[in-house]
């Protein structure tokens, strides 16, 4: 009979471990649902997507607001569909605004269907230098070089959104991957991810940027994106780190390994997933920490030059010019109401993933 017993222990042990297991996972499954429905009824979260949204919706639609090409036209017999986002060669010397404003230039049978603006962001007329808001045909005014303020400002929320989303994507690549190293492998891997976490945090981000721009020969739009993301991981790894060690004691992690998981399955299908939170969490703060910082160097006017129409070096411009109100109104507008609607979806989401008020709801009482 104790033979017996004996083997039949251990497919009852399995089954109790698997039950286990299930029972233990299932508050961070709920945890998860639960964060998300509280991120969605959140005010802010609603306002600061809303604002995000419109962002994204200027920046996809940037050539069709304001562009020195028309939306349709038909030219010297040819009909073109939106040329202000194909640039055909045939149009290269085509001005939208000079084709409105003297009809007889074109050839006969030719029309054209211009875009709210027909300005481009890099279209100079010295003439129509530092012209105020809602003057002949410019919303915004125009800078110290004639060009449209309005095309500066949409167009420049197409090179905010590619700096940030890409300088966040990399920065959160590399902060999962050396949190979670360094939390799961432990001993030297650790003690060496966090020395180095120590060495990037003592350097601040703007200083770095500044002194690689000055060193590098040749320094370029990336050359920014990369030394902010190198140099902002760290507080995202931290983070992680923190996570990991955490998920490591749970109950259904020593469940799996029970089971005989290999150590990187527990990392990948029980571990990691409670990373992500703060992983959403920092690409928003990640893309306002890109944003103000790309601000800051243009402003100062010692980053890379750069032929893209940016929020920070509209903002530049009203240095030379005071008494310009608008080369530092509409750009700052724009540049605040981003940051804002980050920071209000980043704190937001913050607080539905926040792991102890996870805990704390999903978590079922233990007499349960």
């Amino acid at each position: 009979m104790s033979e017996h017993a004996h083997d039949e222990a251990p497919p009852s042990v399995m089954r109790a471990s698997i039950m286990q297991a299930r029972r233990a996972a299932a508050p961070y499954v709920t945890a998860t649902r639960i964060a998300l429905a509280q991120l969605a009824r959140s005010r802010t979260a609603r306002f600061g997507g809303m604002v995000l949204a419109a962002v994204v919706v200027v920046a996809c639609f940037a050539d069709v607001l304001a562009s020195d090409l028309p939306l349709v036209c038909r030219w010297q017999g040819t009909v073109y569909v939106l040329p202000c986002v194909t640039h055909p060669p045939a149009l290269a010397d085509v001005d939208c605004a000079a084709m409105r404003r003297d009809p007889g230039d074109r050839a006969k049978g030719d029309w054209l269907l211009p875009p709210l603006v027909p300005y481009g962001p890099d279209a100079a007329v010295p003439a129509r230098a530092l012209l105020p808001p809602l003057h002949e045909g410019h919303p915004f005014g125009t800078d110290a070089l004639g060009r449209d303020v309005f095309a500066r400002v949409v167009h420049g929320a197409r090179t905010a959104l590619e700096l940030g989303l890409g300088a966040s994507a990399v920065l959160v690549v590399i902060g999962l991957t050396f949190g979670a190293l360094a939390g799961f492998a432990g001993g030297t891997v650790d003690a060496i991810v966090t020395r180095l976490v120590e060495s990037l945090t003592a350097v601040p981000t703007l200083v770095l940027v500044i002194v690689v721009c000055a060193v590098v020969p040749h320094p370029t739009t990336a050359t920014m994106l990369w030394t902010i993301a190198l140099t902002r991981w760290t507080e995202l790894s931290r983070l992680v780190r923190a996570e990991v060690l955490r998920a490591l004691g749970t109950d259904y992690v020593m469940a799996a390994r029970a089971l005989g998981a290999s150590p990187t399955r527990v990392l990948r299908r029980h571990v990691m997933p409670n990373a992500i939170g703060p992983a959403v969490v920092a690409v928003a703060f990640g893309v306002a920490t890109v944003l103000l910082t790309e601000a800051a160097v243009d402003f100062l006017r010692v980053g890379p030059p750069s032929t893209m129409a940016s929020w920070g070096e509209a903002l530049g411009e009203a240095r030379s010019h005071a008494g310009a109100w608008w080369l530092f109104a509409f750009p700052g507008a724009a540049l605040l109401a981003t940051l804002v609607a980050l920071n209000l979806v980043g704190e937001a989401a913050r607080d539905a993933l926040d792991p102890n008020l996870r805990g704390s709801i999903a978590r079922p009482p233990e007499n349960a």
